[in-house]
């Protein structure tokens, strides 16, 4: 592999450009020090331009959001033959739509919360969480608390996108587990200073205490393992994800999946696997030799 040039895509186009570019020069020097020939692209444009300003042999994905984590530029990469990390473009595309997660959760028989798609606003009740469909890093999430507040936390979701949903806002304990090659990494727990779980609380150092082990039962741990690992192996993901859970009366309730989680300082797939013995550039370089390379 240390033969090949392998190409860290980063930045993106999405509402998690920043985040991306955070990830990806992380990424890029974890695999410079372990030794491989790496090159940085910054996707910033609708275009192939980016992927056509260097050859490389394999591409590491640390694109965030829409064009990058829901199976738009893997399925780029497909259409030029280049190998890649992470999962192909169906399990991507499954796992960025939260509606359609949510019903393959069901089906599957994992518990999830209630939802309805926009125009059952007459079936509502309260509280819920307005959500975008396709956006990660808690972007355009409200928690709408009376009917008063709504058209407000619509409007301003739909300032991300215009195609949102309503989940039913289960108040509890917030879990999350990685998995890294099929594999449960520990179950991290998650408590915010302040509110909830936002953007601001995931990327502000010091904004979010997170405790691994997770202080909940070994019922729930074994539970919320073996619920992402299924997810894992029935969405036909690859190399890493992550999947949020809340605790709600002792039952675990799976939120959403990730399948290119963050790599930054305070980014949770790293801590998982650190504290299971696996320093960062290793995690890396285990995402990066799963790839299979002709």
């Amino acid at each position: 592999m240390k033969d090949k040039v392998v190409a860290v895509l980063m930045g993106g186009i999405s509402n998690e450009r920043d985040i991306s570019l955070k990830t990806g020069e992380a990424v890029f020097n974890a695999l410079k020090r372990r030794g491989y020939n790496v090159v940085k692209i910054d996707i910033n444009e609708r275009s192939l331009a980016p992927f056509l300003s260097v050859k490389f042999d394999i591409a590491f994905i640390a694109l965030h959001g829409n064009f990058g984590e829901d199976g738009t530029v893997q399925g780029v990469l497909e259409y030029m033959g280049i190998p890649y990390t992470g999962s192909k473009v169906l399990g991507s595309a499954i796992s960025m739509n939260k509606v359609l997660s949510k019903k393959l959760f069901q089906r599957e028989g994992i518990p999830t919360g209630k939802f309805w798609l926009k125009g059952d606003e007459g079936e509502l009740q309260f509280p819920i969480v307005v959500k975008p469909v396709s956006e990660g890093s808690t972007i355009g999430v409200y928690i709408v608390k009376s009917k008063d507040e709504l058209q407000s936390a619509v409007e301003k979701s739909m300032e991300v996108s215009e195609d949102i949903f309503f989940e039913e806002y289960l108040e509890g304990k917030e879990v999350t587990v990685s998995v890294l090659n099929g594999k449960a990494l520990p179950v991290i727990e998650i408590r915010p200073n302040k509110g909830f779980y936002d953007y601001t609380a995931k990327y502000t150092k010091g904004m979010t205490e997170y405790i691994i082990p997770a202080q909940i039962s070994e019922r729930n741990r074994v539970l919320i393992s073996e619920y992402s690992e299924k997810i894992f192996k029935v969405f036909n993901l690859d190399g890493a994800c992550r999947v949020d859970f809340i605790i709600k009366d002792d039952s675990p309730y799976l939120l959403e999946v990730n399948t290119i989680p963050g790599m930054t300082e305070t980014s949770l797939l790293p801590k998982a696997a650190n504290h299971s013995g696996v320093t960062f550039e290793e995690l890396v370089e285990k995402i990066l030799l799963g790839v299979k390379v002709k």
